[in-house]
């Protein structure tokens, strides 16, 4: 099912419908800044087995979370001055940081180093349902796990997702470009992989 969404100024009204699909189990394809990504809430154990299946991860691969602000991200990470400049100074945008977690973040989450990725995506569908939810997503990058290919586009993320999905939400096309990654637990800083986020201050 695909759900038409204003990217900016997204209905409350399908947002709420949102709402219901996750904490009904359910998985979502969502549009973000970069790609179109598999989301769901990071509390719910069947949502997240879901999810992993569908895009066929290694259970010991550690998650992403996407959160609304830098406040909200401190909530489950250990965020020191350091990280908290860059921070406010790439967020939102198309990077995920890699943090470490506080006690509030759900184990099956972060990696054995209790290190996790976060998100602010400059993009209003994530942020709205995020809201709604009071609480961050889970995320993954809508990658076709038979070709690899990235998915940028609504209709074929149903094509590919859709027997598995509450609902595909169509907020329109998107760079196709993954996020950008920096692991912020080393210092200096480490490039992980580069994406559609500028990393040239990270490289220096």
């Amino acid at each position: 099912m695909i759900l038409q969404m204003d990217g900016r100024y997204p209905s409350p009204y399908r947002i709420e419908r949102v709402v219901t699909f996750l904490e009904d189990d359910g998985v979502v394809a969502i549009p973000t800044d970069t790609t179109y990504a598999l989301a769901c809430l990071p509390d719910n154990r069947t949502a997240v087995q879901k999810l992993m299946a569908l895009r066929r991860l290694d259970p010991k691969k550690p998650l992403a979370l996407v959160f609304r602000d830098l406040r909200h991200i401190s909530e489950f990470a250990l965020v020191d001055d350091r990280a908290f400049r860059l921070l406010r100074r790439y967020l939102p945008g198309p990077y995920c940081f890699i943090l470490e977690a506080n006690r509030n973040l759900p184990r099956r989450i972060g990696d054995k180093r209790k290190r996790f990725g976060v998100r602010v995506p400059a993009h209003g569908v994530p942020q709205a349902i995020i809201a709604a939810v009071d609480r961050p997503l889970i995320v993954t990058t809508a990658i076709d796990p038979d070709t690899d290919e990235t998915i940028h586009d609504p209709w074929h993320c149903e094509s590919v997702f859709g027997h598995g999905l509450a609902a595909v939400l169509d907020g329109g096309d998107v760079p196709g470009v993954p996020s950008s990654v920096v692991d912020l637990t080393q210092d200096p800083p480490e490039v992980i992989r580069v994406g559609l986020g500028d990393v040239t201050d990270f490289q220096a």
